[in-house]
Formats: structure tokens, sequence, C-alpha cells
């Protein structure tokens, strides 16, 4: 069975909408339709209901996404396991955040490759949005994120909560002359925007938004601010001078969690990664 029809399946399974999924795969509707019917035809049953606004699983389809994204994740671990050069013995796919890369998760890679010489890494980064269909298709071994999925078959790990402090390109600052001068609003989920509203109220008034922490120090760096980041990310400026302290503004913390499968953490070399990884966040 060609792995396209169960790539193109599993799409509009998730997007509920064939156009929707023509979009995302970078083909055309008239393309998924056809992959569809095909694969229909394949198995003998219809696997969607279709409405005129949307798509929905028959009983069929339902029972058949399971094994389409087991199926899936097989075939890309399989691609992956090709590629590795005869010296290696094992291969691990990551995908996190550009801020989670930065504050400790890099370091760990490197780590983790000098105590395992025979194991390949791919290092990948995402968006929050996409790391979790990434696990599940299989593009990914672990997924580091700071919202836990709640989703069935999942293993997931908490790790050591990151602190984020509020700096300023300018010293002195009290929170609230901080919060009014040049302040970089930063997406870094729901639970710390819960936090933010719980310290100070109603949202901070800005012309300056992002969800990326790298590209917020940027601005801070370049163009002045104040912002609230990860610790580490902005150790380096304070020890520099370029990045000065809000004293008065309270620490905010945000748990990280790393998770795999459920099939995949019973791996004894996944369960020492992930262990590991815990011990070195610490």
């Amino acid at each position: 069975m060609h792995i396209d029809l169960i790539r193109t399946f599993i799409q509009v399974a998730k997007s509920r909408h064939f156009r929707k999924a023509s979009d995302q795969l970078f083909i055309t509707q008239s393309a998924v339709s056809a992959r569809i019917k095909q694969l229909e035809q394949n198995l003998g049953v219809e696997l969607f209901v279709r409405n005129k606004h949307d798509v929905s699983l028959t009983t069929a389809g339902v029972r058949f996404l399971g094994h389409a994204e087991k199926l899936m994740a097989s075939w890309n671990k399989a691609c992956h396991a090709v590629m590795l050069p005869e010296s290696m013995e094992a291969s691990l796919m990551i995908g996190a955040t550009d801020t989670i890369w930065s504050v400790f998760l890099t370091d760990w890679i490197v780590d983790i490759q000098n105590k395992h010489a025979d194991l390949a890494v791919w290092a990948e980064l995402h968006t929050s949005k996409s790391l979790m269909p990434s696990l599940i298709d299989g593009m990914l071994d672990v997924a580091v994120m700071f919202d836990a999925p709640a989703l069935p078959g999942l293993y997931i790990q908490a790790l050591p909560d990151i602190t984020f402090v509020m700096v300023s390109s300018q010293p002195n600052l009290c929170v609230d002359a901080a919060l009014q001068h040049d302040f970089i609003s930063i997406d870094w989920g729901e639970a710390f925007a819960a936090a933010f509203s719980q310290n100070f109220g109603a949202p901070i008034v800005t012309t300056r938004h992002t969800s990326v922490g790298g590209v917020a120090l940027d601005m801070l760096l370049k163009a002045g601010g104040s912002a609230y980041l990860p610790k580490q990310m902005v150790h380096e400026g304070i020890q520099s001078g370029k990045l000065f302290m809000v004293d008065d503004a309270p620490q905010m913390k945000r748990p990280i969690f790393a998770a795999c499968l459920q099939n995949a953490a019973q791996d004894e070399l996944m369960h020492e990664l992930l262990d590991s990884m815990l011990r070195f966040h610490q």
C-alpha cells in the first residue's frame, strides 16, 4: 500500500477537510480526493462521511486511524534506519522549540553523544503546534515542550521547571516602569499567561509581540526594552552589562516535559536517555 495514501488519510482525518489537507500536504484538492478514493477501494470500505462543509470518519475510518498512524511511524523510522552510517547502532530524533534548545537541550545532546558515540542524533526545531503531530507520525522519537499533552498512548517525563525573569536594557528600572518601557510580549503558553495575569492583572498594552524567545532576546539587545525570558537565556547579557534584572519583578516558573510514544518508553536506551535528560536539567 503506497505510503502517500496513508499520509493523506491521516491528514484528512486530522483536518476534517480535503482542502485544508491539500494545503498542508502541498498538493491539489483533487489529488487528495483521488488518494482517499484509491485507499478506500484498496480497503473495500468507506473511510469518510462527506458533508458539505467538512468530512468525518466512519466507524471503519476510526478503526483504521490508529493502524495508519503506526504504519506511518514505522515507515519514518525505517527511512531513518537505512540512512544510518555503518558505525551507528541507534538513532534519536528529538524536537523542541527554540527556547528549550537554547536553555538546556543543545548541551544535553552534546553530553549524550559524548557518552554514546554510536548514537546518531537528528535535532529538529519545531513550533509548539507541530511537535505532537510529528511525534505521533513517527517523525520524532522525543518531543520536549512546555505544556504536557493529554493524549492516550504517550509517555510523559516531567522535567525541572524553567525560571523566567524580567530583564531590561536599562538599569535600575522598577517593574512598573519596565512594563511601560517598550515591553515585549512573548507567548510562553497558557500556564505562563495565567501566572502573568495573576501577578499583573490586565494584559500589558504593547506593540511588540513574538512567540520566539530568541527573537525577543535579539530585540532587547538591538532595540532595547523589557521582557520575561528564561534565566539561562539572559545570563550572558547580564554578565556583559547589556541586560539588567528588574529586581522587584516576580520570578515565574514553567514546567517542561519530554514525551515519547508509550511503547518506545519501554526501550532500554530510551529509558536511559529520558532519565539522563532529567538529571542533566536539574
